[in-house]
């Protein structure tokens, strides 16, 4: 029998620092609360910090409680480095390099061990994640539907625009966009950038998560593909 892949949602941003983790763990409890056998997976991450001789990342940590704690951390993230830049820079600093393969083999483990898989890119979209890869490369490679998140503040709008254009450019049509207040200084656009962003994007907008946002706040969430059927 042939085994069918799970579908995959790519939560990537426009930019780094703009709430992507906390999105992308919130979608993973709504959708781990459904009953939806979920497989969390950070390709590589950068900026870790160590615990008893032990690199860890925290965004990997956060998706893989809020998945409860499927598989192993390691196997959520694969490939981690210390300093917090782009990961190709990171792995240089550690006379290494990012393992361009172990990018798609990683995810092997839980497409057989998975209903439905959330990986979370480093970064924007379009920043790098190994030398010549960037998010949106490894989104097509790995066949995953791209949620664009975008921190709700001024310059929300082209960030956006620009994001979705240039994805748009490259073949890829993200699924849909998701605004948050990752921080608590949310200024007056947040009020607005939702409407704006719906006048000038064919992607949709598919809701709007405030600071310290619940599950609550995240269900829209659960309509996204592989959610659903449950």
């Amino acid at each position: 029998m042939v085994h069918r892949k799970p579908p995959k949602l790519f939560f990537a941003g426009t930019d780094t620092d703009v709430g992507k983790t906390y999105v992308a763990s919130l979608a993973a409890r709504v959708i781990f609360g459904c009953g939806v056998k979920l497989g969390v997976y950070k390709p590589v991450a950068s900026g870790c910090h160590t615990e008893q001789g032990q690199l860890i990342a925290e965004d990997a940590v956060s998706l893989w409680k809020a998945a409860g704690k499927p598989l192993s951390l390691e196997q959520v993230c694969p490939q981690r480095f210390k300093a917090p830049l782009a990961p190709p820079e990171a792995a240089a600093q550690e006379k290494t390099h990012v393992d361009v393969g172990k990018l798609t083999d990683g995810i092997k483990i839980w497409e057989q061990n998975s209903e439905l898989v959330i990986v979370e890119g480093a970064g924007g979209l379009f920043s790098p994640l190994a030398d010549q890869t960037l998010n949106i490369d490894l989104a097509q490679q790995l066949n995953a539907s791209v949620i664009v998140v975008v921190a709700n503040r001024l310059g929300a709008i082209h960030q956006t625009l620009a994001t979705c254009e240039g994805a748009a450019n490259r073949g890829v049509q993200p699924i849909g966009i998701v605004l948050c207040d990752p921080s608590g200084s949310a200024d007056n656009s947040a009020h607005s950038n939702s409407q704006q962003i719906a006048k000038h994007c064919s992607v949709p907008v598919l809701g709007s998560i405030p600071f310290n946002g619940t599950e609550q706040d995240a269900q829209f969430l659960k309509l996204l593909p592989g959610t659903i059927e449950k």
